[in-house]
This record gives C-alpha cells, sequence and structure tokens, in this order.
C-alpha cells in the first residue's frame, strides 16, 4: 500500500549561477560575470552584481539579506523549464524584503503568490573569526504550499533566521522554490522538448540552483562553503533526502538533516499520467505546451486544487518522480544501494505528528476512518491498535498516522542509511509538549512542524509565554544544529551526547525536557508497519 508523503505549511502549536549560464546539464560553478564597481563597505559583492541588506538581531550584529534571487523569474516560455542563470543587478539590489511566495492556493482554496519567486534569504552575523558553517533551509507544505516568508497571525516570520545566526553564529539560508503544477508537473511532451529528456522536479532543480548560489557567493558573506547543512521539514525533509540521492547533490552540502519526513519518488510514468489529466482539466491537450504556458497561473492552480491531509491518504500529482535524471532511482533505493551523497545524516520526528489535524471522534468514528483510510489493511491495523491502549479513539488515530507516515519511515531511512554509508548517521525523537498552553493545545503534544519553534528559537509568536527549561530547549537544539553543520558531529559543548545510529537499538536523542539518549521508539508498532507493508 502506497501512503504519499504530504505536510502543510507549520503554524506553532494550535547556481552557483554566473549570468548567463545553463543549470539544465552543468553542476559546475560558473566564473562570475557581473560588474561589482561602486560597492560600498556595507555591501556584498556577489556573482550578479552588489548587494546591501540591513541589520537585525541584537543591537544589529546580523546582517540580513532578503529576496535575493538566485534564478531567472521561470516567467512565459520558462514556465515548466529548469531554472535559469539570474540577470546581473542592475545597479545595486536592495534586499530588504522578503520575495513572493511561489504560486500556491492559500487554507481556503484562493491563490497567491506569484511565479517569480525564486529567491533566497540570508542572515549573517556582522563578526566572524573565521569562515562560518551554513545551515541552508528548504520549507516544508506537501511541495504545493508554504514559503521562505511565511507568517503567522501575529506576523512573526517564522523562518526568521536572525535569531538562530546570532545565537549559534552561524549564517542561515531559507529558500523559495517553485510548487505545485508549476514545480512538479510531469508530462510527456515536456519529456519530449527537454535536452535531459525527462520531466517533473523542477522544485527540486530550484532548490539545487540555490544550493549552487550558496556554493558561489557564500565566502562573501563570511561563510564557508565547504561547510553546508542541508536541512528541510515536512516536505522540505522529503526533498532532502531526495537531494541526498540525487547525483547533483554532490558537494553541495557536507551534512544534511530531515525534520519530519520521508524519503519517496514515484515512477515518472504514473506521475506523468497524473500530469496529462491535469493539462486537460486546465482546457489544454496534454501535448499543447503552447497552450499550457499561456494559461493565467490561477486558472492553472484552481483546475487541480490539492487538499494536504497530514493525517491521512493524499494524492501524489505534484510530487517527486523518478525521472532518471535528477532522481535516477526511487532516493531509499539509491541510498540502499549506496550510489548516493553519503554525508553525515540526521533523521528525526515527533512523537505526536498529526496531533494538530485529527479531530475527536467516537469509536464508531474512529473504525469508519481506519477503514476509509486503509481499505483492505484496515483489520489488522485496527488489531494493532485498539482503543482501549489509548487515550480515546483519537489519539488511536493520531498514532496509527503518525507511526505509518513519519515516526516508522524515519526508522527504515535510519537503517538503511546506516547500512550503506560510513559517514555517521544519527536519529532524534522530539517529544515536547508545550508546558504553557492551554490545556486544548498542550493537548496535541508534539505536532507536526512545533520543533521548529525550537530550532529557530520563536517560542514567544502568538502570545505564548515558554518556560525557562524551553527556552533552554531551543538554545540546546539550535546548538546541535548548528555543530553538526559545522563539524558533522552534533554533540560536544557540554550537550548531552547523541549517539550514533545503532540499528538492532534503534538509538536516538530524545529532545525534550530533559534532553536524554535512548534505545527503541515505538518498536512493535513499527516492527508491524513493516511486516504489513511488505505484504
Amino acid at each position: 500500500m502506497r501512503l504519499p508523503h504530504t505536510a502543510p505549511l507549520v503554524a506553532l502549536a494550535a547556481a552557483a549561477l554566473g549570468c548567463g549560464s545553463s543549470t539544465e546539464t552543468s553542476t559546475t560553478t560558473p566564473t562570475p560575470a557581473c560588474p561589482a564597481s561602486g560597492a560600498s563597505a556595507e555591501a556584498v559583492v556577489t556573482s550578479q552584481g552588489v548587494l546591501t541588506g540591513l541589520e537585525v538581531g541584537t543591537a544589529g550584529v546580523v546582517r540580513a539579506f532578503l529576496g535575493v534571487p538566485y534564478a531567472t523569474p521561470p516567467l512565459g516560455d520558462l514556465r515548466f523549464r529548469a531554472p535559469e542563470a539570474p540577470s546581473c543587478f542592475d545597479g545595486t539590489f536592495t534586499a530588504t524584503a522578503f520575495g513572493e511566495s511561489c504560486k500556491q492556493l492559500d487554507a481556503e482554496g484562493a491563490p497567491k503568490g506569484s511565479e517569480d519567486c525564486l529567491t533566497l534569504n540570508l542572515w549573517a552575523p556582522k563578526s566572524a573569526a573565521g569562515p562560518l558553517p551554513v545551515l541552508f533551509f528548504v520549507h516544508g507544505g506537501g511541495n504545493v504550499q508554504g514559503s521562505s516568508g511565511a507568517t503567522l497571525a501575529d506576523g512573526t516570520a517564522f523562518y526568521d533566521g536572525a535569531r538562530l545566526a546570532e545565537e549559534q553564529n552561524m549564517i542561515v539560508v531559507t529558500i523559495n522554490y517553485r510548487l505545485g503544477a508549476l514545480g512538479f508537473l510531469a508530462l510527456a511532451a515536456l519529456d519530449a522538448e527537454s535536452p535531459t529528456g525527462t520531466s517533473g522536479n523542477l522544485g527540486l532543480l530550484d532548490q539545487l540552483a540555490a544550493l549552487r548560489w550558496v556554493g558561489q557567493n557564500i565566502a562573501a558573506f563570511g561563510g564557508d562553503p565547504g561547510r553546508v547543512l542541508l536541512f528541510g521539514e515536512s516536505a522540505g525533509a522529503l526533498d532532502t533526502c531526495a537531494l541526498v540521492a540525487s547525483p547533483f547533490g554532490a558537494g553541495l552540502f557536507s551534512a544534511a538533516l530531515m525534520q519530519s519526513g520521508g524519503c519517496v519518488a514515484f515512477p515518472h510514468d504514473e506521475v506523468a499520467a497524473l500530469g496529462a489529466g491535469v493539462a486537460e482539466e486546465a482546457g489544454c491537450a496534454a501535448d499543447d505546451l503552447p497552450c499550457l504556458r499561456a494559461l493565467d497561473a490561477d486558472a492553472l492552480l484552481l483546475a487541480h486544487p490539492v487538499v494536504i491531509d497530514v493525517a491521512g491518504a493524499t494524492e501524489h500529482t505534484f510530487q517527486l518522480n523518478v525521472d532518471g535524471y535528477v532522481l535516477p532511482k526511487a532516493p531509499l533505493d539509491a541510498i540502499a544501494a549506496g550510489e548516493h551523497n553519503a554525508v553525515p545524516l540526521v533523521v528525526g520526528a515527533n512523537s505526536e505528528e498529526t496531533g494538530r489535524f485529527v479531530e475527536k471522534m467516537t469509536e464508531e468514528e474512529y473504525v469508519a476512518k481506519v477503514n476509509a483510510t486503509f481499505g483492505e489493511l484496515a483489520g489488522p491495523i485496527l488489531a494493532a491498535y485498539p482503543t482501549a491502549s489509548y487515550p480515546s479513539p483519537r489519539a488511536a488515530y493520531v498514532a496509527i498516522t503518525s507511526d505509518v507516515k513519519f515516526i516508522c519511515p524515519a526508522r527504515t531511512i535510519a537503517r538503511t542509511a546506516a547500512a550503506s554509508q560510513s559517514a555517521p548517521v544519527r536519529r532524534y525523537f522530539f517529544t515536547h509538549a508545550l508546558e504553557n498552553a492551554g490545556a486544548v493545545a498542550k493537548a496535541l503534544g508534539a505536532t507536526h512542524g512545533l520543533e521548529l519553534a525550537f530550532v529557530f528559537h520563536h517560542l514567544t509568536v502568538q502570545g505564548y509565554v515558554p518556560s525557562d527549561e524551553e527556552e533552554a530547549l531551543a538554545l540546546a537544539m539550535g546548538g546541535y544544529w548548528a555543530r553538526f553543520g559545522a563539524t558533522g558531529d552534533p554533540s560536544g559543548e557540554g550537550a548531552v551526547s547523541w549517539p550514533v545510529y545503532e540499528s538492532v537499538a534503534d538509538t536516538f536523542l530524545g529532545l525534550d525536557v530533559p534532553i536524554a539518549a535512548g534505545a527503541g521508539i515505538r518498536a512493535p508498532e513499527c516492527d508491524f508497519w513493516d511486516a504489513l507493508l511488505a505484504m
């Protein structure tokens, strides 16, 4: 049974490209081609020209450069094509505001964003004692939603990297990449026109272009291009695993960290057949690329709206595909075969991933929901997750969906990588429920995306008052992520030692108050899923 990975935009608790170079067939770093005259002491000279940003953080100790284009806007005839090198700046580029989100549907199903969205954001400490490691983050959202400039209800930019950069003395980079049909549509006609003979996975190519931009330009900001941690959450973790498996990821990052994501991609022909249906829904023949490129972007999105359901099975029309180019094999198969970028790897999940997506339910509703979601597999699943073993039917369904979609796949990924590479693999389990939240919010547990508030240290958003222990946990988690990016080993500096993964014992670091190493995460349940899904 296939259970596609999906994930929504997170909420708290409740290429290196010189001008004119191509990115489709080249993975080399081109020579910068843009003029850099007139740069001031506060400006930064990049391969596109001169950037200026703004001072942020405590007393302006961090410089922020927001909305920096890393590729040409994929407009008009460039729609559905691999990212192309950005143009040189016309004068000095003022990088003081987040770029537009990539085209997507909002929570109410209304279109928002722009196709001119291929930008990145960078936070760099002003005083660096040497080249600094880089934390390169890929946002989640099921590859159909999300933005590096996403804001919460109180206006907080949730992925703002200023505090993380300041506290850990690291450079933080976040990016936008194409989503939905504009980022992942596969079609036979697109295969035919592409120099590589493939289509789809444009969002991954965007991420690779942004990584190459970092490789070429990060030294100008005080960064070390040889120490780049690629990390992502939810769909960003899924994409991270794909880049670990892709031959084009080689040399672009020195370590990788997956937060609550899978490691799957679907057969190209299957995704292309789904794409043909999308084209027809939009009013174009599947082989009429001029029609598809002329369509209003909003009309294309509305022709086939995708509903993200983290706690249920969701279609995979706009997901990664095994295209034979960016992904020669399914990512986990490539890792198992040792045909991947064997860098230090961390894989993690949260204890109640689907907690904020599951409504209260009766016993009868629980049985009906399991039957509707899992079909012929419902019988053994209901037997393995009896409601008598949980506080409520709702809690049982949260356990089922968290296990099958996040917790148990994390074990599979960790075991597969540990068996195929000498570079160390580690696993974490985030189990902290917000201490000072209301009863309803606290009951959600360590839900999907909550760990991001600790990693980016944004605990005070939306009026939440964190405990001293939670502030300490946030600092500790930022320290682990930073040391992992700097050295490939997250332990050190008085922190609880994070064990290297051992498959039989299933060793992990438990991220909670207090932090503690352990062995075995929901082993009986994951053994059950391994056996059931192998049938």
